[in-house]
């Protein structure tokens, strides 16, 4: 296949993609300032809404009924048995989907059906988050993000990992059928000079910027998880 038919193919991809989220979310897009809850306490303002636990530190936690009790109300899983007894827990479930360059687009859409399944048969899943292994999968990413969200009409959100894909490919991935940003998104924020020169941190004016330049409008995740429209 030449270059010309890659992107053809792939604007064709995404287009649907957006078809299919705006029957899905009704044109909105959605962003929270989070926290996340290690082993040595809480990393992020203790204002934050949405308070979150990746299953990888799960171990020196002590549990997910520690992880409630500490005031966690996401649950970042890798494994769906994990991601089933944290939404038993009333946890919010959004799931890891790991994203290689070896795998073919064949392999994908058997694994992406064979989700799809799980939560038509009764898995609790508000999102997915499609996460390269690499970071030179740009294309390779939001082509991706469309499967994952033509793939799965049954899940709410396909989420944007700001730290893992960074502001640029994270807005391009909204393009793509993705409709909720996740990650360093903050009242207020350093310059990006110097030090913080790399920093993946939005201000939550810059998150709902990003979500209306994809043609969404914005909403924000606040206390008790309810969203409101922001207006700023």
């Amino acid at each position: 296949m030449s270059p010309a038919d890659q992107c053809s193919d792939l604007f064709t991809l995404g287009r649907a993609a957006q078809a299919a989220l705006q029957i899905a979310a009704g044109g909105r897009g959605f962003f929270g300032c989070w926290r996340r809850l290690l082993s040595t306490g809480w990393q992020g303002p203790a204002s934050s809404a949405a308070a979150y636990v990746e299953e990888c530190d799960l171990e020196g936690l002590r549990g997910l009924s520690a992880v409630v009790a500490a005031g966690a109300n996401t649950f970042l899983a890798t494994s769906l048995p994990t991601l089933i007894e944290a939404t038993r827990l009333g946890l919010r479930g959004l799931l890891r989907l790991p994203l290689t360059a070896d795998e073919s687009a064949s392999q994908q859409e058997r694994r992406l059906a064979e989700l799809a399944e799980r939560v038509r048969a009764g898995l609790l899943l508000d999102g997915v988050v499609p996460t390269p292994a690499e970071e030179c999968l740009g294309l390779a990413t939001v082509t991706f993000v469309a499967r994952c969200r033509l793939a799965l009409p049954g899940v709410p959100h396909v989420v944007v990992d700001l730290d893992c894909l960074g502001p640029k490919l994270g807005q391009l991935a909204l393009g793509f059928g993705a409709d909720e940003l996740f990650g360093p998104i903050v009242t207020e924020r350093a310059l990006r000079l110097g030090d913080n020169a790399g920093s993946r941190a939005l201000t939550r004016t810059e998150a709902a910027q990003l979500l209306r330049g994809a043609g969404l409008r914005a909403f924000e995740r606040v206390a008790g998880g309810v969203t409101e429209e922001f207006t700023s």
